[in-house]
C-alpha cells in the first residue's frame, strides 16, 4: 500500500514539473523572460537538483542582459551535471559579456573540449585571451579562423595586434599587409605597421609610413607621437621634440608627449623646463617609467638625495629591467656611503647589461585596445 501511494506521489509530482516547464517555456516564446525566471524558480520548489532549470534560468537572465546573475545560475547548474551541452559556452559569453576575461577562459575551454569545432568558443576564447594580454594564446585560437575567412577584417586587426604586442613582427607585418589590401588608406593600420617595421629594424621605413600618415591627415591621433617615438630610439632629439610638441599642439593633455618631449629637455640639460612637462606626465599617468627616472635625474640635479632616490625605486618597480634606474641608485648610495647597497645595484647593472638584449623602455603605443564588450 504505501509502495502505491509512493508511486502515485511521484507519478503526481511528475507531472508538476512538466506542467511547469512547459509554462515556462511559453513565457520565454512570448519574450516574457522574467515572468518565465519565475517559473523556473516555482519548478526548482518542487526539484531543486534540476540542472536544466538552473540552466534556463540563466539563459532567461542573459536574455535580460543580467549577466552577473546568469553566471551565478550558469554556476549552480554546472554543479550538478557538470556536462551539461552549451552551459560552459553560456557562462563564458556572459563572463565575456562583462569583460571578466580571466574568468571566461576556463569556462570557453570547457566548451571547447565539448565541441572541438564551435566556431563562437574559439573565437570568444582568443578575444578573452587577447583581453587578458596572452597575446600569443590569442593568435592561437584566432589566426585559423581569419585564414579560413579571409574578409574578416576586424579579427585580422586583432590578431595582427596580438602578433605586434607579442613581439611577433614578421607575422604582425603579413597581417597589417593583407588588411591595407583592403583599406589602403587606414592611417591606424599604417600606424600599426611603421611599429612592425621600427620592430625588424627598419626605423627609416617605419618613419615613411607615418610620415605618409600626416600627410594624409596631419590631426591623425598619436601620428606625430609615434614618429617623435621613432626619431628619439634614433636619438635624433631635435626632430623628435619636435613632433612631441606637434603632438601637443593638437591634444594638449597628452601624457607619452610631455614625458619624452620632458626627457629630451633633460638630455639638454634644461631641467627648468623639464620639470614641468614630467610632472604633469605623471599626473596623468603614474605608470610612466621614463618620467620617473627623468624626475629622478633633475632631483638628483638640485641635490634632492631622498627624492630623486624615491623616483629611481619607483621607476625600478615599473621596470625591473631598467638598467639606467639601477645605475643612478648605486651612485646615490655610494654617494651615501651605503656601499653594500651600492655594490649590489652595480653588480646588477653588471648583470642586466650581460643578459639583456631588450630595450628598457617599452613603446606606449603598444598598450592594447579595450576589447568590446
Amino acid at each position: 500500500m504505501l509502495y502505491f501511494c509512493l508511486v502515485l506521489f511521484g507519478t503526481s509530482m511528475g507531472a508538476d514539473i512538466s506542467a511547469q516547464a512547459a509554462k515556462a517555456q511559453t513565457l520565454e516564446q512570448q519574450g516574457k523572460f522574467s515572468d518565465a525566471i519565475e517559473a523556473w524558480q516555482q519548478l526548482l520548489r518542487i526539484d531543486p537538483s534540476d540542472a536544466a532549470a538552473l540552466a534556463s534560468i540563466g539563459i532567461d537572465y542573459s536574455r535580460l542582459g543580467r549577466y552577473q546573475e546568469a553566471s551565478a545560475e550558469y554556476r549552480k547548474a554546472l554543479a550538478i551535471r557538470p556536462n551539461l551541452p552549451g552551459i560552459h559556452l553560456n557562462l563564458g559569453l556572459a563572463e565575456f559579456k562583462q569583460g571578466r576575461f580571466e574568468s571566461a577562459i576556463p569556462a570557453l575551454e570547457a566548451a571547447l573540449r565539448q565541441s572541438p569545432q564551435n566556431g563562437q568558443a574559439l573565437i570568444l576564447l582568443g578575444m578573452s585571451f587577447y583581453g587578458t594580454g596572452r597575446y600569443p594564446q590569442a593568435i592561437k585560437y584566432l589566426k585559423p579562423i581569419i585564414t579560413a575567412d579571409a574578409s574578416n577584417s576586424e579579427l585580422r586587426l586583432v590578431v595582427a595586434q596580438s602578433c605586434l604586442w607579442s613581439d611577433e613582427f614578421k607575422c604582425a607585418l603579413e597581417q597589417f599587409q593583407q588588411l591595407l589590401r583592403i583599406d589602403p588608406d587606414s592611417p591606424a593600420v599604417h600606424m600599426l605597421m611603421a611599429e612592425a617595421l621600427d620592430g625588424l629594424g627598419k626605423p627609416e621605413e617605419a618613419i615613411a609610413e607615418l610620415q605618409s600618415v600626416i600627410r594624409k591627415s596631419p590631426r591623425e591621433a598619436n601620428a606625430h607621437f609615434a614618429l617623435g617615438y621613432v626619431m628619439w630610439k634614433q636619438r635624433r632629439y631635435d626632430t623628435a621634440g619636435m613632433e612631441f610638441r606637434e603632438e601637443l599642439a593638437h591634444d594638449p593633455q597628452h601624457p607619452q608627449a610631455k614625458a619624452y618631449l620632458g626627457d629630451i629637455l633633460v638630455h639638454d640639460g634644461d631641467y627648468a623646463n623639464a620639470l614641468a612637462f614630467v610632472e604633469q606626465a605623471i599626473r596623468s599617468r603614474p605608470d610612466l617609467r621614463i618620467a620617473h627616472f627623468d624626475l629622478g635625474v633633475i632631483y638628483e640635479a638640485q641635490s634632492q638625495v631622498n627624492r630623486a632616490m624615491e623616483q629611481y625605486k619607483e621607476a625600478v618597480r615599473l621596470d625591473p629591467l631598467s638598467a639606467d634606474a639601477h645605475y643612478r641608485l648605486a651612485r646615490l648610495y655610494r654617494s651615501l656611503g651605503r656601499t653594500d647597497e651600492a655594490q649590489a645595484e652595480f653588480t646588477l647593472v653588471k648583470t642586466l647589461h650581460e643578459t639583456s638584449a631588450n630595450e628598457l623602455l617599452r613603446k606606449v603605443s603598444r598598450s592594447p585596445t579595450t576589447v568590446s564588450k
